[in-house]
C-alpha cells in the first residue's frame, strides 16, 4: 500500500512539474517576442525622430522669406570673388542654373530669362541679376556655365558653387529656382521664375516681385513651388 501511494505521489509530482515546464515554455516566446519588439519599436521611433529632426534642420538652415538673406562669397566663372554684400542697397535676383537642364535651356531659348532681366531693370536700373550653378555632380555643367549664358546673350555674373554650400544654405531645389532680395537685404520672394513649367506663362513671379518692391507694396506671392530639374549637388 505504501509503495502504491509513493508511486502515485511521484506520478502527480512529475505531472505537476511537466505542467509547470510547459506553462513556462508557453510564456517564453511571448516574453522573447516582447523583448525583441521593444527595441525594434524604439529604433523605429528614433529613426522617425531623426528624420523629423533632419528635415527641421534643413528647413531652419535655408534662407527664409521675410528674413535677411544669408551672405555668401563665390568665385565667378572668370575666377573673381563675388559677394552678396557687394550688392548692398540694391535689389538682387538669384537664379540657379544648369546648362545640362532642358528646362533651363528652354527658359533661355524662349527668352524668358532675358525678359525677366529686362523687366527687373525697367523697375530698378541697377538691379543685380546673378546666375548660380551648384550642380557640381556634373563637372561639365560647371565648365559650360559661362558659354551657356553668353550663347543666350545674358550678361550677368555667373557664380560656381562647387561644394554646394550656398545652394543648400538657400534651399535651392531646382534649375531654375529664383530668389529676390530687396534693397535692405531681406529675402522677399523664392520659387519658380513664372507660373508655367511647360511655357506660355501668364505671370512672371520674379518681375512681379520686383514691380511690387518698386511700388512699395508687399510681395505676393512671396513663395511658389519651383519647377525644373533637381540641382545636382556633389555628394560628399
Amino acid at each position: 500500500m505504501k509503495a502504491f501511494v509513493s508511486i502515485a505521489l511521484a506520478g502527480i509530482l512529475a505531472t505537476g512539474f511537466t505542467s509547470m515546464v510547459i506553462a513556462d515554455d508557453t510564456k517564453a516566446p511571448a516574453a522573447s517576442q516582447q523583448s525583441e519588439e521593444a527595441p525594434t519599436k524604439e529604433r523605429a521611433a528614433r529613426r522617425g525622430e531623426g528624420r523629423r529632426a533632419t528635415a527641421a534642420s534643413a528647413t531652419a538652415a535655408g534662407a527664409k522669406v521675410g528674413e535677411a538673406a544669408p551672405n555668401f562669397t563665390l568665385k565667378t566663372t572668370d575666377g573673381k570673388d563675388w559677394s552678396l554684400s557687394d550688392a548692398k542697397g540694391k535689389v538682387v535676383v538669384l537664379e540657379w542654373v544648369n546648362p545640362n537642364c532642358p528646362v533651363c535651356v528652354r527658359v533661355c531659348k524662349e527668352g524668358i530669362v532675358a525678359d525677366t532681366l529686362k523687366g527687373c531693370k525697367e523697375q530698378f536700373a541697377d538691379v543685380v541679376y546673378v546666375a548660380i550653378n551648384s550642380s557640381a555632380a556634373q563637372p561639365d555643367s560647371l565648365a559650360a556655365t559661362a558659354e551657356y549664358l553668353k550663347s543666350h546673350k545674358l550678361e550677368v555674373p555667373a557664380l560656381l558653387d562647387n561644394d554646394g554650400k550656398v545652394g543648400q544654405m538657400y534651399g535651392a531645389r531646382t534649375t531654375p529656382h529664383c530668389y529676390v532680395i530687396d534693397q535692405n537685404g531681406v529675402l522677399v520672394y523664392q520659387g519658380a521664375i513664372d507660373d508655367s513649367p511647360s511655357g506660355g506663362a501668364k505671370t512672371n513671379y520674379v518681375v512681379n516681385a520686383v514691380k511690387q518692391l518698386k511700388a512699395g507694396e508687399k510681395v505676393s506671392p512671396s513663395e511658389t513651388k519651383p519647377y525644373g530639374c533637381s540641382v545636382k549637388y556633389k555628394k560628399n
